[in-house]
């Protein structure tokens, strides 16, 4: 199983990247923020579940390649990540440790996909709200890109992305990620 992400500039412009499932935090489990993290912020997402092997995938067919929708949060290291960027180096390590990509539990697709909502609460606060029409890209958009740089395989977890960013994030803050009106993602920071 593979990680992949959308990953998008200011602008809105996207590029792909794969990370391997040590990334994973999944049952709620709290996040240990890593010691070469010094500022931490991080990305909610609708996260989808590959169901099909595919390959160059047509945008007109990529409704079909995923059939489990959860929601993610992904962390990132921004001052490791511009230290890295610094010296020449690849920023992966910035946001592909472990335990840097949150997933819910997987709830399997139905037909009014586009209407769903998600959210995203610090500390019980609502900081983001968005309709899975609002994406920047729409799923089956972003798998076919997707699928031309790498193939889609049973299990891999399509991690949708977003523009919204919330820094800042310190040791004792509780992030909770609401699917329309549940609560899929509820744990704190240490």
């Amino acid at each position: 199983m593979k990680l992949l992400c959308a990953e998008y500039n200011a602008s809105g412009e996207v590029a792909y990247d794969v990370i391997g499932d040590n990334a994973l935090l999944r049952n709620n489990d709290d996040f240990y923020i890593p010691a070469f993290a010094g500022e931490l912020s991080c990305v909610p997402q609708i996260v989808l579940r590959v169901g099909k092997i595919g390959k160059h995938v047509s945008e007109r067919f990529a409704g079909r390649y995923y059939d489990e929708i959860g929601v993610g949060i992904r962390f990132y290291a921004d001052d490791f990540g511009r230290r890295l960027a610094g010296m020449g180096l690849p920023a992966v390590m910035a946001y592909g440790f472990d335990g840097a990509a949150a997933v819910s539990v997987l709830k399997k697709c139905d037909s009014g996909l586009r209407d769903v909502e998600y959210s995203f609460r610090v500390n019980e606060l609502e900081v983001f709200r968005r309709k899975m029409n609002d994406l920047p890209l729409l799923p089956e958009k972003l798998i076919a890109g997707m699928s031309e740089y790498c193939m889609l395989k049973i299990g891999d977890l399509v991690y949708c992305g977003n523009s919204f960013r919330q820094k800042e994030l310190k040791i004792g803050d509780r992030l909770q990620m609401f699917l329309g009106e549940d609560c899929l993602l509820d744990f704190h920071i240490k």
